[in-house]
């Protein structure tokens, strides 16, 4: 790439000789000293994309608005999703991947590394034939609803991108226990990624703190999820060689490449693309479906739906609205559930939750929501103590791991968590050895710590359990 331009002027002609590049003007050359008989050279790079960044905000601020606080590259994405996202004959959403066109022109070769992957995977597959089933069956579904094609012309022109990809397994799920995810950070033989050349986008949805205390205050709760929402998003075929990976049956057949047809697991555009798709979905229908849009602009986090009501009536309509207006962009909402059957009793059986539904009034029926574990049969949450190390011989090593299991995405028991970070503070503090068994009372402290745990987070949970009561 040639970084010079052919604008050059000279202002004295013993002076500094200025230079035009591609990253703007430039001032090389040798600068005259009275004190020193050597030459001198001076070179200064500045980048004015961040000055005019910080100048953009400090207006912003200036005019007291509550302006969008977007950097320019989420402003650009925004636009540009504005300018290109299309719907298809279905209703689908059909969008074109944000991307920093003068990144992705530098990717470099990077099927070697997605094939060496792939070759990883199989010999794990060897090992492990039950992972190989459920990862056929990923696959298989992926093929069978038009989610991905085979590419029969590989050698086709402009830039393409070998994904390569593993499993992410989910045991506790009650749908899906295997999801493949793709490595769209996967560096080619450039260094560039497809990721690197990807816009991210804004966070379009409302944080996840204030969708659950709305959550907590409605009389009937209701969650639901989209069902493989980022594969309902379709990507314009423009884009999609971008978005091959290789796959075979079995060892006995040759590689092929597939074509992934929509938005794609692991790329840094995929969570903005899909909750962008459900913002703009509420923004068409606030006249025909003003409640379910209201409930989709605010009550969903990525694909996970936290919303109520307070009558029973109002909360069967606004069921039906929510089913209406998704499936007419083709989502699926599944997994429903609700702390009174009668909202429940007009959703098909088959899309509600079949771990909740049997076992509604019983006290062990529990569900997973966004981190938290919801009791439906008495609205309230709670916190599940992970399961701990069984070492009879406690180990700064040992409390370190405890720690990692504590999972708060909330920080509402944010009190009890923080008691085990100066835990940890204070081991360090003593100079402890990651494996030397730690001193009989702070022994006797962390013992003591996991058995409270659960009593002590539940005292603040029940905070937000008093919001469901008024």
């Amino acid at each position: 790439m040639d970084l010079l331009k052919d604008e050059r002027q000279k202002a004295t002609p013993s002076g500094p000789t200025l230079q035009n590049t591609v990253f703007g003007w430039i001032v090389s050359g040798r600068v005259p000293n009275s004190t020193n008989s050597e030459p001198c050279s001076l070179v200064h790079v500045c980048s004015t994309a961040e000055i005019k960044e910080q100048l953009t905000r400090f207006w912003e601020l200036e005019t007291g608005r509550t302006a969008s606080s977007n950097s320019v590259e989420e402003t650009t994405c925004e636009q540009f999703f504005k300018e290109t996202t299309v719907r298809d004959e279905n209703g689908r959403f059909v969008v074109v991947l944000p991307k920093k066109e003068y990144v992705i022109s530098k990717l470099g070769d990077s099927m070697a590394t997605a094939l060496k992957r792939f070759m990883g995977l199989e010999r794990r597959f060897a090992a492990n034939p039950d992972l190989k089933t459920l990862y056929s069956q990923f696959i298989h579904e992926y093929q069978t609803l038009g989610h991905m094609k085979e590419v029969i012309d590989d050698t086709a022109t402009g830039k393409t991108f070998y994904s390569p990809h593993h499993a992410g397994l989910k045991p506790d799920s009650t749908t899906t226990k295997l999801r493949v995810v793709f490595d769209g950070s996967c560096r080619t033989s450039t260094g560039i990624s497809l990721n690197d050349g990807l816009m991210v986008g804004p966070v379009v949805q409302e944080d996840l703190l204030s969708i659950t205390l709305r959550f907590r205050i409605h009389r009937f709760a209701i969650v639901a999820d989209i069902a493989k929402m980022y594969r309902m998003v379709r990507v314009q075929a423009t884009d999609q060689p971008l978005q091959w990976i290789l796959w075979r049956d079995s060892i006995e057949e040759p590689i092929r490449t597939f074509e992934l047809t929509t938005v794609m697991y692991g790329t840094a555009s995929a969570p903005y693309l899909a909750t962008k798709c459900l913002q703009s979905l509420a923004e068409e229908r606030e006249e025909t479906h003003p409640d379910a849009a209201k409930v989709l602009k605010q009550d969903f986090y990525v694909d996970d739906m936290l919303s109520g009501v307070d009558d029973v009536k109002d909360g069967r309509k606004l069921i039906q609205q929510l089913v209406e207006l998704l499936q007419s962009a083709g989502f699926l909402l599944r997994k429903w559930n609700s702390n009174s059957k009668e909202l429940l009793q007009n959703v098909p059986e088959q899309l509600r939750d079949d771990r909740s539904i049997l076992e509604l009034d019983s006290s062990s029926s529990t569900i997973k929501t966004l981190g938290l574990v919801w009791e439906p049969s008495t609205d309230s949450f709670r916190f599940t103590t992970p399961t701990w190390n069984s070492a009879a011989v406690i180990t700064k090593r040992i409390v370190l791991s405890d720690v990692s299991r504590l999972f708060d995405p909330l920080g509402l028991v944010g009190p009890v968590i923080i008691q085990a970070k100066i835990f940890i503070q204070e081991l360090w503090k003593q100079e402890c050895s990651w494996d030397e068994p730690l001193l009989p009372e702070l022994q006797e402290y962390w013992q003591e710590y996991r058995r409270n745990l659960a009593g002590s987070a539940s005292l603040f949970l029940g905070g937000l359990d008093y919001l469901a009561t008024l």
